[in-house]
């Protein structure tokens, strides 16, 4: 927790855009069973009429609820997202309404105890008119579908890993120890041999062998003492069975549902979907996640920031009296956030590409490493927005051809060495001799470069192919910290003079 600032802060002025107060709205408070509607219209001698109605949930009463609302002229809605409640609502209104707006309800701030069906659909129905709302994104058909399919995936394939588990138990409760030679339990080997011990349990150790492929790594007497004395009941082999086919099962329904969303996507989104995997770290899976959270239509975000923001990458604001309590991200993005964060760990570890490695590697200077691969999540949400936005391939501005930051060797760079040069002639070198340092650094880099080596583009080091000879020499003070010595918590390191091998 920071303390308050003592000075003042002069804010300059800011012009806000007042949405204009609606003559027409109307206010629905939705729940499993029945929706309760108020709608509010101005008269032309400036009052108002409220009507209040009441309407059960089937596809009827919701038809019927539609010609309410177009008898009264009132084609502007507002709604909560509660749960999934509001689906059939929304799919009722929304061809026939000029705005259907669903929102969260933490941002209708209804009052506790002083509330029920009819006063809640009420303040709805008063923010909303007064503009004091926030609409949720709602995307078209299509991707609402598409994002049904991927978060129907997600669920897939955490239940073949809780299954996964349950098998992992299972052989460990019975001595099978295949987990501590493969890899894979569920790999070719592993499941021969488990198929083998569930028909015969005694075995031979040449039908053991038989079922292990020939590039597996583990010793022979690893794996014959993994599978020796096992003995599995009826019950035991039932529940093996039983797990390896709910897990078979599983595979299959997850590649059908891929092949279903690919079909759609196909047909429908195939540019942003190539646009998409021309990002580094972005997969086929990863990209038909992404787009089935974010759509293709970016206008409804007015900038990057607040689409970020909207994804839960974008640090939150909680301020009071004057202090600064946390800025941790906020909580949007439940299913969008996991995925750009495995895109960001891809995106870093890409050697084709060194963009992200290389900001990465810049942000974890003053930052921890999930900080910064939370950075970096979101700079490619950021390139996602502008790329859907003026439909153009990956290629950020700020880069040259090879995908290397500009401002990496420039304006950083040109800080650290100024940093440097403070600390030298702190430490009492002259100035004759910082100049004869600088000299002699600029001439051994342009013979490596007539020499044609390769340079890391992050330390500016020299990438030597050949094994060094290395020579010790007088332990100085350096002001270059390794990576290895920043882990140790180090900084003072002993020079060496790299010799090529002849």
């Amino acid at each position: 927790m920071r303390r308050a600032k003592s000075s003042t802060k002069t804010h300059r002025p800011v012009t806000v855009s007042q949405k204009p107060v609606l003559t027409h709205a109307c206010g629905i408070d939705v729940h499993s069973k029945f929706l309760v509607a108020c709608a509010k219209i101005v008269n032309a001698d400036g009052t108002i009429t409220k009507y209040e109605k009441s309407f059960p949930i089937f596809n009827e009463d919701l038809e019927q609820f539609k010609d309410w609302l177009i008898d009264l002229d009132c084609t502007n809605v507002c709604m909560e997202s509660t749960s999934v409640y509001w689906h059939p609502v929304f799919n009722a209104l929304e061809r026939a309404m000029q705005e259907v707006s669903v929102c969260n309800p933490k941002w209708l701030s209804l009052v506790k105890n002083e509330k029920d069906d009819r006063k809640d659909a009420e303040r709805i129905c008063d923010l909303y008119r007064n503009g004091m709302t926030r609409n949720s994104y709602i995307p078209e058909q299509n991707i609402r579908n598409l994002r049904e399919m991927s978060r129907m995936r997600k669920n897939y394939v955490q239940n073949r890993t809780a299954e996964h588990n349950v098998l992992l138990a299972c052989f460990a409760s019975h001595g099978l120890k295949l987990d501590t030679v493969f890899s894979d339990i569920r790999g070719s080997s592993a499941t021969k041999i488990t198929n083998l011990i569930i028909s015969n349990e005694d075995c031979t150790d040449d039908q053991i062998m038989a079922c292990v492929h020939r590039k597996c790594k583990s010793s022979r007497e690893d794996i014959l003492k993994a599978c020796r004395g096992i003995k599995l009941d009826d019950w035991a082999k039932k529940k093996i069975v039983t797990l390896l086919d709910n897990i078979k099962r599983l595979d299959q329904m997850i590649l059908d549902l891929d092949q279903t969303m690919q079909n759609l996507i196909n047909s429908e989104f195939r540019s942003y979907f190539d646009l998409l995997l021309t990002v580094p770290g972005i997969s086929r899976v990863s990209a038909r996640t992404i787009l089935a959270e974010i759509g293709v239509d970016m206008s409804h975000f007015q900038t990057a920031s607040q689409f970020a923001k909207w994804a839960g990458l974008a640090p939150g604001s909680n301020e009071s009296a004057g202090k600064v309590f946390s800025k941790h991200v906020t909580k949007g993005g439940a299913n969008l956030k996991p995925t750009l964060i495995q895109v960001a760990w891809a995106a870093v570890k890409s050697k084709k590409v060194p963009y992200y490695k290389i900001k990465f590697e810049s942000l974890k200077q003053r930052m921890t490493p999930k900080q910064a691969i939370v950075a970096i999540a979101r700079k490619i949400l950021v390139s996602i927005y502008h790329m859907f936005k003026k439909k153009a391939i990956w290629h950020p501005t700020d880069c040259n051809k090879e995908f290397i930051p500009n401002n990496v060797s420039q304006s950083k760079e040109a800080r650290k060495l100024r940093t440097n040069v403070q600390s030298l002639l702190a430490m009492g070198m002259d100035r004759e001799e910082l100049l004869e340092t600088v000299n002699t650094s600029a001439d051994l880099y342009e013979k490596n470069l007539k020499e044609e080596a390769v340079f890391d583009h992050f330390t500016g080091e020299v990438l030597v192919t050949d094994p060094p000879t290395i020579k010790k020499a007088k332990t100085t003070k350096s002001l270059h910290i390794s990576e290895k010595n920043v882990k140790s918590g180090s900084s003072e390191l002993i020079k060496y003079d790299i010799i090529p091998a002849s």
